[in-house]
């Protein structure tokens, strides 16, 4: 890495997973960085509570392996031997009257096989057909479109059937998303020009993942993803970074910094540039119309839970009315490291799960439960829940602990044209990049899953580029 410019002064307003790297890269070669953050702690949504005396993830759990950047944070941090995977069993899906495993070759529910028994059991054999046609029609009316969403390309040339039973309950469940609004080449990078190369969206499917790396598609380390946030402050801490929690940024103008990063979601960093870069207005950006994510984790005592019946979780079509939640995580049948954290305190028979609430069918009117219910309804809906999602009479009697968690904002906006909005706001910013504030004026750049997109495996690699150029310029 190139060493810091001999005056450089960096101001990263943000204690985020982006802010925390960045920070990091530009501390090791030489920059005088401060680090400040809003909340009363560092990571973001890489989170940690604790329940019935164990720690666990508040946010987010892993990371993708399908690329080497995450790992590679990891193992520059010390914690390689940390990494864990999870149990291949997988998830599963819940559709309108039946629960079956995901298909084993899908992306994003898309399948790379759609006369897979795995797919004609959960859509049946008529729509498998219908789906199976996109390995003969013609691609090319989507030559030259530039942003298409999930649900457009996919509808065309496999269904309505794949779109709303295999796809919806995981853009929804993943992503916040509507299929129908979520742009593809955000959810997945690279499969719509792999379908115009190979001339099938399924043949894409197929090609993307056998490029992804052998192993698990996630991976997480052993006490959760907060171990890295843990390393990361004391990592930082070491090299001489000054970290300022509970400090919210309202006016970029006072702060001491010759270069200044915004590792901030898209919203709030417009909200800093407007007084100091008015032309940026109109680079704006929505939260996705989704208002945020509440999830509601708890620990059972449940023995019948033992044999994982329903894998490592349940992803809910949209279509299913008759349960609240759209995701369960079953934790400790995911990751070995919380089963057996639990044993040690509780005993045998003990389970952690997670149900997410916030259906991409949520209004600010809507009476569903979701990111604005109280605390005492998401509590009740998540017990009444947990027994449909594990397939096992579970009763309010055999939950031990439960905590409730809210997420705002936490997912960027994924709508069509989202790429090319936040290409236009770093455009701006390379040309303009200079606040009015002494003679040599700040240089200002940008990080986070706003502008990277969701998940570890984008933020770390773009924070760690952004650092990068930081340090060029």
């Amino acid at each position: 890495m190139a060493p810091a410019p001999r005056t450089s002064r960096v101001a990263v307003v943000g204690g985020g997973i982006a802010g925390l790297t960045a920070a990091w890269d530009l501390a090791r070669s030489g920059a005088e960085v401060t680090v400040y953050e809003a909340g009363s702690r560092l990571g973001g949504a890489v989170a940690p509570h604790v329940l019935a005396g164990v720690r666990c993830d508040a946010g987010a759990e892993a990371f993708a392996t399908r690329t080497t950047a995450v790992r590679q944070l990891i193992e520059d941090l010390g914690l390689a031997e940390q990494v864990v995977s999870p149990n291949p069993a997988g998830a599963w899906l819940q559709i309108p009257g039946l629960a079956a495993p995901l298909p084993a070759t899908g992306l994003l529910g898309i399948p790379g096989d759609p006369q897979a028994e795995d797919v004609r059991r959960l859509i049946g054999a008529e729509a498998a057909a219908r789906a199976a046609q996109d390995l003969h029609r013609p691609v090319d009316q989507w030559r030259g479109v530039s942003s298409p969403t999930v649900g457009q390309v996919a509808r065309d040339r496999m269904g309505d059937v794949v779109v709303d039973a295999l796809v919806s309950p995981i853009t929804s469940g993943v992503h916040s998303a509507d299929p129908d609004e979520l742009d593809m080449n955000t959810a997945a990078p690279g499969l719509f020009s792999a379908m115009l190369e190979e001339g099938s969206l399924a043949r894409a499917v197929q090609r993307l993942k056998a490029q992804a790396p052998a192993g698990s598609a996630v991976q997480s380390l052993h006490g959760g993803m907060a171990t890295l946030v843990d390393a990361l402050e004391a990592a930082l801490r070491q090299a001489g970074v000054t970290i300022h929690v509970n400090h919210r940024v309202t006016d970029l103008r006072g702060l001491a910094a010759d270069r200044l990063l915004l590792a901030v979601d898209g919203p709030a960093a417009l909200e800093l540039l407007g007084p100091v870069l008015p032309q940026l207005e109109g680079e704006g950006f929505s939260d996705g119309g989704t208002g945020g994510v509440a999830l509601v984790s708890m620990v059972v005592h449940a023995p019948e839970l033992d044999a994982h019946p329903r894998g490592t979780g349940m992803l809910v079509a949209p279509s299913v009315t008759e349960i609240g939640a759209k995701a369960m995580s079953h934790a400790s049948a995911k990751w070995a490291w919380a089963a057996d954290a639990l044993t040690a305190v509780l005993g045998s028979g003990h389970h952690l799960v997670r149900l997410s609430y916030g259906r991409i069918t949520d209004t600010p009117d809507s009476p569903t439960l979701g990111f604005q219910s109280s605390d005492e309804q998401l509590l009740a809906a998540a017990a009444a829940d947990l027994p449909q999602l594990t397939g096992v009479p579970i009763g309010p009697e055999q939950i031990l602990d439960a905590d409730v968690v809210r997420w705002e904002r936490a997912l960027p906006a994924a709508s069509a044209g989202h790429l090319q909005r936040v290409q236009q706001l770093r455009q701006a910013l390379s040309q303009q990049r200079q606040l009015p504030q002494g003679e040599a004026g700040t240089k200002i750049w940008t990080a986070g899953s706003w502008f990277a997109g969701t998940g570890l495996a984008r933020v770390i690699p773009d924070a760690r580029a952004v650092a990068a150029r930081m340090l060029e310029n």
